[in-house]
């Protein structure tokens, strides 16, 4: 089972995004887009495989996905 998960990617990745990118598929991620602009990665990946993502050079950080945030519907009586 995969989560959805955020890389962040640190300054010297930056500069190598699309090697960094190959290592994270390679290291177990489904990459769903990439936000070159914040330095980020989104998509999937099983949770045993965050340390591998990790370990990945030029990666800053990995964290899990928050849930979607839903509003509630305008008539409902909790606003």
């Amino acid at each position: 089972m995969t989560e959805p998960v955020t890389v962040t990617v640190d300054d010297d990745g930056l500069a190598r995004l699309p090697e960094v990118v190959a290592a994270l598929e390679a290291a177990g991620m489904r990459v769903e887009r990439v936000l070159a602009a914040i330095g980020a990665v989104t998509g999937t990946a099983a949770p045993d495989a965050i340390g591998d993502l990790r370990a990945v050079a030029g990666v800053d950080g990995v964290e899990p996905a928050s849930a979607p945030f839903r509003l509630p519907p305008p008539d409902s009586d909790v606003q």
